[in-house]
């Protein structure tokens, strides 16, 4: 008996058994079989190595393919082409199959697998695509479906709404004349039950999301049917409306007379309507203007644009109406959503108040550009601010109310070097409160409730206010009823780099959030080198060659001091 357990025992241990078969039951794009065993089933490299499995399926085409060995524990049998859906396949073992060692084959007398019903393999539009009110989808499917399967299993599911909504299809002339602008004619014709057009049964709701469903149910016309849902995520393009822009000192404001006003569309619109807007006023009509030359007659239906522009300036304080085209409507014959709102009532506000100069952050004021005898001068433009611009070192005068100006004139490179870097620094909109804190003189403006705890805007802090070395400059004086309406002054400067700041209580009050408070104050800044020379430099392989010219006669300046620091202020050469 023990001698009948030994070789039984040695008969298990030499057979031949298949550790892994994939695939399995249901799988859909199946391409490839693949079988592992637990020992060598064959000399690797015999091309006379039997194949382990035959493999049939009951569709006789799909199951063409050929086998090969990858190890000598692995086979694979590759498809000639991915199986459709609906096709059930089964592998019978090669029973004479013997291992070098002399092992027989054991195990599982056959395996079974599908390619399970059909599914979605691409839909058009895509989903990244906004979707029509009245939009038909294409669902190009990886095997043919039946119709009936398609209306059965398929729906729409749309925002705000508690029930599922069913879908049509689209036959006959419409189905063919949307698949032949998609280029998908073809395809159809050779395998029509491969593409799906279908629409949702009830127009979709602008603005809203959608989810397109094709459900469990999709089946062949063998009778496989696939078991999973699969969803697509849309969302519906917003109502056609028309909105018009401009910019305003602050949201309670007219419109800007000296910026230009525009009219956006939600959606494409022909040129031919775009270019009939009209914007009226008192004494004008103004006509929209494109960036764009105008289209040819011929080509100015198929033309679209998504926005016009009216060109300034505006007359000040004065009421205006944008009128639309009859019959308005965008590229898909939409007519506008808001239509009620039109003719467009607007108003423009007088013009803000300005204080420029004629270079920031930095320019070059030539020395003699008002003659030998005459100042060098910066020109700002002003326009609605303080009558009186005075000037100040430290800070306002006691009693004084009113636009200030402050200078400062660093001496060493350094110091030059150091300013120049720090008003380009501010010459951004906003910097970091903790460099505003190094940098800025006197205290920061508030965090507002829904402001940003770590920037502040830039012209809300000052960098000259009561800095030690900042000295004054006077300007010419208007009238006090004169409200400035638009003058440039000459802001006289020594040889030298200056830096400016002009603080202004008018500006802010028009150009800050009134949550600032009353007292608001808006900086503007620049820096600014007067001179009459100008330092020529050439660079060789050994050596370098700099010279000095003038400005007013463009000659050599003899006896020149040339002085060369690096970008920390030290002396070079």
């Amino acid at each position: 008996m023990a001698a009948w357990a030994l070789v039984l025992a040695a008969g298990n241990a030499q057979a031949l058994q298949a550790t892994r078969f994939s695939p399995q039951g249901e799988v859909a794009q199946v391409r490839q079989v693949s079988v592992r065993f637990d020992a060598p089933a064959v000399q690797f490299g015999d091309p006379k190595a039997p194949a382990p499995f035959s493999i049939s399926c009951s569709d006789a085409a799909a199951s063409q393919g050929t086998g090969r060995w990858t190890s000598e524990r692995e086979w694979v049998f590759d498809f000639a082409q991915r199986l459709p859906p609906g096709v059930r396949c089964t592998a019978q073992p090669n029973l004479s199959l013997k291992s070098p060692s002399g092992a027989d084959w054991k195990g599982a007398t056959s395996y079974e697998f599908n390619s399970g019903g059909p599914f979605v393999e691409q839909v058009r539009p895509g989903t990244w695509q906004a979707l029509d009110e009245e939009q038909v989808f294409v669902l190009r499917l990886s095997g043919p479906a039946t119709l009936d399967s398609i209306r059965a299993s398929a729906w729409c599911s749309m925002e705000g709404l508690g029930e599922r909504i069913g879908v049509r299809l689209l036959e006959g002339a419409q189905r063919d004349e949307l698949l032949k602008a998609l280029r998908m004619d073809q395809q159809a014709a050779r395998a029509p039950l491969t593409i799906a057009t279908l629409a949702c049964n009830r127009r979709l709701t602008p603005g809203s999301k959608l989810q397109l469903v094709v459900g469990k149910g999709l089946a062949t016309p063998s009778g496989v049917v696939t078991k999973v849902d699969k969803r697509f995520n849309f969302t519906v393009r917003d109502a056609f409306t028309a909105e018009l822009r401009c910019e305003r000192e602050n949201a309670q404001a007219a419109c800007l007379p000296i910026r230009p006003m525009t009219v956006a569309f939600s959606a494409p619109v022909p040129y031919k309507f775009a270019s009939a807007l009209r914007l009226r006023g008192p004494l004008e009509v103004a006509k929209p203007v494109f960036d764009s030359e105008e289209p040819a007659a011929s080509a100015q239906g198929d033309t679209l644009v998504e926005s016009v522009r009216f060109a300034p300036p505006f007359a000040e304080s004065t009421a205006y109406t944008l009128e639309l085209p009859k019959d308005f409507a965008d590229a898909a014959g939409r007519p506008l959503a808001n239509a009620g709102m039109f003719p467009l009532p607007v108003r423009t506000g007088a013009m803000p108040p300005l204080a420029k100069f004629a270079a920031a952050p930095f320019g070059i004021v030539e020395r003699f550009a008002e003659g030998p005898n005459g100042p060098a001068l910066l020109p700002i433009t002003l326009r609605k601010v303080e009558p009186a611009l005075r000037v100040q070192a430290l800070g306002p005068a006691p009693g004084a109310a009113g636009a200030q100006m402050a200078t400062l004139t660093p001496q060493t490179d350094a110091d030059i070097i150091a300013w120049y870097r720090r008003v380009q620094t501010y010459d951004r909109s906003e910097v970091t409160r903790k460099q505003a804190r190094r940098d800025a003189r006197g205290a920061l403006p508030p965090v507002l409730k829904d402001g940003d705890k770590n920037y502040l805007q830039t012209r809300m802090v000052s960098l000259l206010a009561g800095l030690p070395g900042a000295r004054s400059i006077a300007l010419p004086q208007a009238d006090a009823a004169d409200p400035r309406p638009f003058e440039v002054v000459g802001v006289p400067l020594s040889p030298g780099f200056h830096v400016l700041e002009v603080a202004s209580p008018v500006l802010g009050a028009s150009l800050l959030a009134p949550e600032y408070g009353a007292k608001r104050t808006m900086y503007v800044r620049t820096s600014a080198l007067v001179t009459n020379l100008a330092v020529h430099f050439k660079l060789g392989r050994e050596n370098a060659l700099a010279w000095v010219t003038s400005l007013d006669k463009g000659k050599v300046v003899e006896g020149a001091k040339v002085q060369v620091s690096g970008c920390d202020g030290r002396l070079l050469a």
